[in-house]
């Protein structure tokens, strides 16, 4: 990101797209639908564009590119009045083809089932730490303190357990 930043080299966007793209992408439709995580994937890109120079190495640009990407997100949420339906209303996951075949046992199809009832701020934080996130970088992106970031994860992972129990028994 940084020779992007100093250079403005098109070729270097591309090289931080084909890295990241798909991460974020990937990111934001489990919180949206697969058309609203194409724009909001674009438009975190443009933004990223238009503050190339604002960039600090401080943190990873993975993280910079999702904090960016999530309030563009909310941004679009709360323009739309949505935001306040978004913890309640169940999202549909897009998978990429080649991990189809792996949703197809009874017990991924019902963490799959889980994951989409958690309340999005703890959806949110799991989904960030199974992207490789740290804590520290998943409190940055949410504009949280890690404290509540680690009550978040807990209450996610305590919750996703008893909905894979219910979900397995629908199954049964």
């Amino acid at each position: 990101m940084l020779r992007y930043g100093n250079t403005g080299d098109a070729k270097y966007l591309s090289e931080l797209i084909n890295r990241v793209g798909d991460d974020l992408y990937f990111y934001l439709v489990k919180h949206s639908d697969t058309e609203l995580a194409k724009d909001i994937s674009q438009q975190a890109w443009v933004k990223v564009i238009d503050k190339r120079t604002s960039y600090s190495a401080t943190g990873s640009f993975k993280s910079w590119l999702f904090k960016i990407g999530r309030t563009t997100l909310i941004d679009e949420y709360k323009k739309n009045n949505r935001w306040q339906s978004l913890t309640d209303e169940q999202e549909t996951f897009v998978f990429d083809k080649n991990l189809e075949a792996l949703f197809e046992t009874d017990r991924l199809r019902a963490f799959n089932l889980a994951l989409e009832q958690l309340p999005f701020l703890q959806r949110e934080a799991l989904v960030l730490q199974q992207e490789g996130f740290r804590l520290r970088e998943i409190a940055t992106i949410t504009n949280s303190e890690i404290e509540t970031i680690k009550t978040r994860l807990r209450y996610a992972k305590q919750l996703l357990q008893q909905l894979i129990k219910i979900e397995e028994k629908k199954h049964d």
